[in-house]
């Protein structure tokens, strides 16, 4: 029951934690803020997370899990494999929807915490590179014209879709995201 007990609480101090780093900024956000939000004792953060940025760590690799786990269900429901890359843009654009165009956690992390911590970098770094070994196996398997290399078509993929998610955040729209799925359905 204790270990139990002591789940709970780092899933409140995580699911808060991931509400105020997203909505707030990460610099914005206090661990008193965190404490007070989570409604839990300032020891039992400090127990699960030694500092700040460790729940800055673990807030990120809860993203980065959760969030290719739901991209993942969104594309295995397609049957098409060139379909599978378009729908690439479908996510993103209804995750832009659903967030208000908050951008994405990684790149606001990054630019927030990325370049003071490597911890933090190399978490960032791993999701983005994660995200771009899944499309790549995603265009290995598509069948796609040819026009350009599988790496060149998974790097073309990978940029309009973190370029899109810039611009609905900066914007507050999601036209570019569904630009780029229209250009993208021209090249493959």
């Amino acid at each position: 029951m204790i270990k139990r007990r002591g789940q709970i609480v780092v899933i409140k101090i995580l699911d808060t934690a991931a509400r105020l780093f997203f909505t707030q900024g990460y610099n914005d956000t206090g661990i008193n803020q965190i404490i007070k939000e989570a409604d839990i004792a300032k020891a039992s953060l400090y127990k699960h997370f030694h500092s700040k940025t460790d729940l800055l760590v673990a807030y990120l690799q809860r993203t980065h899990q959760y969030w290719l786990e739901r991209l993942e269900a969104e594309i295995k429901n397609v049957k098409d494999p060139r379909e599978k890359l378009l729908a690439i843009f479908d996510y993103h654009r209804e995750r832009q929807l659903k967030n208000s165009y908050n951008g994405c956690r990684f790149i606001k992390a990054n630019d927030e915490a990325g370049m003071s911590d490597i911890r933090v970098l190399k978490e960032i770094q791993l999701a983005e590179q994660h995200f771009k070994d899944y499309v790549a196996g995603l265009v290995a398997n598509s069948g796609h014209k040819q026009l350009l290399s599988d790496k060149e078509l998974t790097e073309l993929i990978f940029m309009m879709t973190e370029g899109g998610i810039v611009s609905a955040s900066i914007f507050k729209q999601a036209d570019d995201l569904l630009a780029a799925k229209a250009i993208l359905s021209k090249l493959i």
